[in-house]
């Protein structure tokens, strides 16, 4: 199986997990992309989701509705399914190494100083996330135009694209994933600047902002 026909059908029986009851009141799909151990050869996908009875539960946690209703920080954090993990889907790691040894991008030695890594393996390290950020696009078009959303959610809902910082980059992946206008809302925020608070999980923001 390749690296994207693992990802569908991870991606497929996740929302098919969703029970019925939940699904009415989900109105956004999280896609969180992150790296295993802060290592760009290792990029995972979180899918999850956030429910209007968790949305106004933490109005009055947020600076303002806008942020309770789009700030990761805010959400459930839920995972139907981890992508990629080592641990938890090692079938998925494995395709996943496999997919970038397959587009020339893999790499086993890294400089110890950091000067010299950024100067050797951080352009390398940005195809990678570029290459897995459009593979997550893909999928997450492929989840709509298939029909897997609204058969799972009984409703089209917005697949966010997100990290644990906000910015440009974020909204214009989540607007290429989705149909037109579906996440409006959702770049409107982030455009309007207000993608600024910290998120309580472990990880940390990636300073590269490039995105084929």
């Amino acid at each position: 199986m390749t690296f994207h026909d693992h990802l569908r059908h991870l991606a497929e029986s996740a929302l098919a997990s969703i029970p019925a009851a939940e699904a009415q009141d989900i109105y956004v799909v999280s896609f969180f992309i992150d790296n295993e151990a802060d290592d760009p050869r290792q990029p995972t996908l979180t899918i999850g989701y956030n429910t209007e009875a968790q949305f106004r539960h933490t109005i009055a946690d947020a600076s303002d509705e806008a942020e309770a209703r789009w700030n990761y920080a805010f959400w459930l954090q839920n995972e139907l399914t981890v992508i990629a993990d080592l641990t938890r889907d090692p079938e998925g790691a494995a395709a996943r190494h496999q997919w970038i040894s397959e587009l020339g991008l893999w790499y086993d030695h890294e400089p110890t100083q950091p000067d010299d890594w950024m100067k050797t393996i951080g352009p390398t390290a940005a195809l990678i996330e570029a290459n897995f950020n459009q593979t997550c696009v893909q999928l997450a078009r492929h989840l709509h135009d298939d029909g897997v959303i609204k058969s799972a959610l009984g409703k089209q809902v917005p697949v966010v694209l997100h990290e644990l910082e906000y910015y440009e980059g974020i909204a214009r992946r989540t607007e290429a994933a989705n149909p037109s206008g579906l996440a409006d809302d959702f770049t409107a925020w982030v455009h309007n600047g207000r993608g600024i608070r910290t998120v309580n999980r472990s990880g940390f923001g990636r300073d590269s902002r490039l995105w084929l």
